[in-house]
């Protein structure tokens, strides 16, 4: 069975929160759950987080949704653009993360080790 990982990061790419879900699972599913706590801030998200319900609870909690809307929306989402461009840093952030062979390949067969090695080298992105 394939694991889908979800983290909240900072701009600074340090991990406010993170857990693994089945491969299956919809990534506006476990939305409102990995952005529980945040408060006040920009949340910039892809597509896959796109949702009405998820938008009012974003607000709800004061911060402001940076989210796309699908293509098949009837309603255009306006967003910042300019705000949307961080984005890249998460890219980029998985990116590094996948450089470890370990990660990419998925050697772990429990999910807390594989979660240990995420933070280790989290860590060793920050320092680096």
């Amino acid at each position: 069975m394939t694991t889908k990982l979800h983290l909240a990061i900072t701009p600074n790419l340090q991990i406010i929160d993170g857990f693994l879900t089945g491969g299956n699972t919809a990534d506006i599913i476990v939305a409102d759950v990995l952005t529980a706590d945040v408060s006040g801030c920009y949340i910039v998200e892809d597509k896959g987080y796109d949702s009405n319900r998820h938008r009012e609870n974003l607000l709800s909690n004061n911060n402001v949704p940076v989210i796309p809307g699908r293509k098949n929306r009837k309603e255009k989402i306006l967003y910042d653009k300019t705000k949307y461009k961080l984005r890249l840093l998460i890219e980029n952030f998985f990116a590094k993360l996948k450089e470890n062979r370990r990660l990419s390949m998925r050697f772990d067969k429990s999910d807390s080790a594989f979660l240990a090695f995420i933070a280790f080298a989290a860590i060793k992105l920050y320092l680096c």
